[in-house]
């Protein structure tokens, strides 16, 4: 009962190690074919495009804010428009007035403004930003609103400093295929003693030859040769990226070559 306890736990084990090796083989491959895809995917989780780039418009008593809002919100982009800026900036002039004391008086014109804050799509590209901001003004003309330039929140600039998009800023989709590659490299030799072992018996056993070179290189190359395809039909297939992964499939393909001696790990 121990024994057969054993087996299949070693089973499962072995199972559980071959999904996951086949799993980042098909990934890393993916990677590799498609990396055009993987830039998209790493400019699309810059800090910049987590979050809701904004700019905000003062606009002057003679504007008809509603009617500002209501032809603003319909432009492709434009995800929200919000008065929260109006009322900081009420709130900060009220405060200023009572530091200067009740002797001094600002001009009605002066408090007769409304301020707006209009949120965008991060998904939008920084021309697309710039032509709503500069619809917002053209809408009202240049003498009744002042708009700032497009802002970010500031968990952009926190975002900025942590360290992994230290990596992708520097790295780019180079970094996340060399951190897939350590990825598989370790899964791989995570697996190998297992799958060398099996294969061992039949060689020994059955009189095969060169059964763990063979069942890698049928594995690997199909997986290779599916994605290549997969890559010309997107039109994502570049030759060094493919010689990439050909050279690293075929580098630890030649170790299922080498001699080897048993080892109890099933």
């Amino acid at each position: 009962m121990f024994y057969l306890t054993e087996f299949v736990k070693s089973l499962g084990e072995s199972l559980v190690r071959g999904v996951i090796f086949f799993f980042l083989t098909c990934l890393l491959a993916f990677s590799l074919t498609h990396r055009s895809w993987v830039e998209k995917v790493v400019a699309k989780i810059s800090p910049e495009k987590l979050v809701n780039p904004y700019f905000v418009a003062v606009l002057d008593g003679s504007v008809n804010t509603d009617k500002f809002k209501q032809i603003l919100s319909k432009l492709p982009g434009v995800l929200t428009i919000d008065e929260k800026e109006n009322e900081k900036g009420v709130s900060k002039i009220n405060s200023l007035i009572a530091e200067l004391g009740s002797e001094y008086k600002l001009s009605n014109s002066i408090l007769d403004f409304r301020s707006v804050r209009i949120i965008l799509n991060p998904t939008l590209s920084t021309d697309s930003f710039e032509f709503i901001r500069n619809q917002a003004v053209k809408l009202v003309g240049n003498d009744h609103v002042t708009a700032t330039e497009i802002k970010y929140p500031e968990v952009t600039q926190v975002m900025k400093s942590h360290p992994f998009y230290l990596f992708l800023n520097k790295a780019g989709d180079w970094g996340i295929i060399l951190v897939l590659s350590i990825f598989w490299i370790t899964s791989y030799w995570l697996c190998y003693d297992i799958f060398r072992s099996r294969a061992y018996i039949l060689e020994k056993y059955q009189r095969k030859k060169f059964v763990a070179a063979k069942s890698l290189a049928i594995g690997l190359g199909s997986v290779f040769f599916l994605f290549t395809v997969l890559a010309i039909w997107n039109g994502t297939l570049k030759f060094v990226d493919l010689t990439v992964l050909f050279m690293i499939f075929a580098t630890f393909w030649t170790f299922s070559m080498q001699e080897w001696k048993w080892k109890p790990t099933l």
